[in-house]
């Protein structure tokens, strides 16, 4: 018997999402980051032994914007290397606190896949599942 997996809840311009906890992920303080002073798609760096890693400010649409009012940004490592999205606020959430039904999204998938995968309705809010991979490759081709 598999355990329920866990979801991260992350708010990213007023707007929630669930991270499921299939890939290595750090939540960083925006004080513990730095600021990117240039223009550019980057928000912020987190500063590793072995390079930096870029976080994107995005809207609630997944569009590049340049925001100044977040709080945190949560980093996915895969292959020794990661990307961050700076996001409002993160919650993690018991493995029992949302049930995520899995669905397809209308329409072709893009070459990589769908970036939502399932969803989580609580009440009348309806809260979608984000894709992991597909995220950390979006954010890696917003890379300038």
């Amino acid at each position: 018997m598999t355990s329920a997996p866990q979801y991260l809840r992350l708010t990213l311009d007023g707007a929630s999402y669930l991270l499921p906890n299939t890939v290595s992920y750090a939540i960083e303080q925006r004080d513990t980051l730095m600021p990117n002073a240039s223009a550019g798609n980057i928000a912020a760096w987190r500063t590793m032994r072995n390079g930096r890693w870029p976080a994107y400010a995005l809207d609630a649409g997944f569009k590049v914007v340049r925001r100044r009012d977040w709080q945190r940004a949560i980093f996915l490592e895969t292959a020794g290397r990661g990307v961050g999205l700076v996001v409002d606020d993160a919650q993690m959430l018991g493995r029992n606190d949302a049930q995520v039904a899995r669905f397809t999204p209308l329409g072709p998938a893009p070459a990589d896949g769908h970036l939502f995968t399932g969803a989580w309705l609580d009440g009348r809010t309806l809260t979608l599942v984000i894709e992991p991979k597909r995220l950390i490759a979006y954010l890696e081709e917003i890379g300038e």
